[in-house]
């Protein structure tokens, strides 16, 4: 709903103010993007809407809707986002994890010298369920729709990963279930069942974020296709807003100023230099 008085409109951005600023690192570097292929685009205000908050924190002339996205690069924005989003509430943020040369590290491809680091380890201390590999993350894979759900819903569920998971054992069930409401059940992976499930019953990111999977209908069933890659504009649209808040979504958020240049750049110089510090010399942790 549009706010028409501007009394209004100035508690409505207060209330999505912090007391306690978010770090640095949250703040965005460029607020004025010349996207070229956005324009007229049906999600275009929320791709602004979140380059202005920092989510993407990048100046490209295309931002290519219809692209894949990395996994790397979703977990990167998800996290960002949250804690963008819920600025105002200390106690709800995916603090990221520190980077030294005494950090450890789960996966082996994403170790601290990596810009991922801080945010892939960041979830995993804060007890969010970021997946099941054993030894890689692999970041550079491009994000399919059944990961989307889990690594969505993990962070709308904080340190609640039973939500989202179940032993092996009880999957079966999940996927009976299931059958009910999706005409590919069969096909969604099984560690993602309990996930889907937990998404179509009490998450938002299938309707959110996938426009041509209509839960509306029973006949005939909707049909997820849960391998299907993940495009940048259905991103945006799960990033666009986060459960039931006074800010409804990203385009009612108040936006804030970047870092002065010479600070933003001392920012980066200090973080290479630590990344580069803790590059070597200590073991995995699995």
């Amino acid at each position: 709903m549009a706010v028409v008085v501007l009394s209004a409109a100035v508690i409505i951005l207060r209330g999505c103010r912090s007391k306690e600023e978010l770090d640095a690192h949250f703040r965005p570097r460029f607020t004025e993007v010349d996207l070229k292929d956005t324009l007229g685009d049906p999600e275009e205000g929320m791709i602004r809407a979140l380059v202005k908050l920092g989510v993407f924190d990048f100046q490209v002339t295309y931002f290519q809707p219809d692209a894949p996205v990395e996994r790397g690069t979703f977990i990167t924005w998800l996290i960002r986002a949250w804690n963008i989003f819920h600025r105002d509430q200390p106690k709800l943020w995916v603090r990221l994890a520190e980077v030294s040369p005494k950090s450890t590290w789960v996966y082996g491809d994403v170790m601290p010298h990596t810009p991922l680091y801080a945010y892939l380890q960041g979830a995993i201390e804060a007890g969010i369920l970021v997946g099941w590999e054993k030894d890689e993350w692999d970041y550079a894979k491009n994000l399919t729709r059944e990961q989307m759900i889990l690594l969505r819903d993990s962070v709308t569920v904080g340190p609640h990963p039973e939500k989202v998971s179940a032993p092996e054992e009880e999957r079966d069930d999940y996927r009976v279930q299931l059958r009910s409401f999706l005409s590919d059940a069969d096909e969604i992976t099984e560690e993602y069942l309990p996930a889907v499930h937990y998404d179509l019953a009490e998450g938002e990111t299938i309707r959110i974020a996938f426009k041509d999977v209509d839960l509306s209908k029973s006949e005939p069933k909707p049909t997820l296709s849960p391998s299907k890659l993940v495009t940048r504009r259905e991103v945006v649209r799960a990033l666009s807003q986060f459960g039931k808040r006074n800010c409804k979504n990203v385009q009612a958020i108040g936006a804030w100023e970047p870092l002065p240049e010479e600070e933003q750049q001392a920012l980066d110089e200090k973080d290479e230099a630590t990344r580069k510090s803790a590059s070597g010399g200590h073991d995995h942790h699995h």
